[in-house]
């Protein structure tokens, strides 16, 4: 099942390399500005761009007890950590 893409603005280069080290201490292999990642079932995609440090993450597949509402927290609540 696939969530709602989500989007943060005003992403600095040094803030989405720290969001890069905690998805790679959890596991989740995030190495480039873009791409996809798989863990526990969870799919997710990415889009960083540097020069308009605009971020955009989707949840492309989970199982269905995880509900989307409950990886679009999670997911808002690490970036919100990260950039403030």
């Amino acid at each position: 099942m696939a969530c709602d893409a989500q989007t943060f603005s005003g992403v600095t280069k040094d803030q989405f390399s720290g969001l890069m080290q905690k998805a790679q201490a959890a596991g989740i292999g995030i190495s480039s500005n873009s791409g996809t990642a798989s863990q526990s079932g969870v799919t997710m995609t990415w889009n960083y761009d540097p020069a308009s440090q605009v971020l955009t993450i989707q949840c492309t597949d989970s199982p269905f007890f995880i509900p989307c509402a409950t990886i679009n927290s999670q997911i808002n609540d690490l970036v919100k950590a990260c950039v403030s």
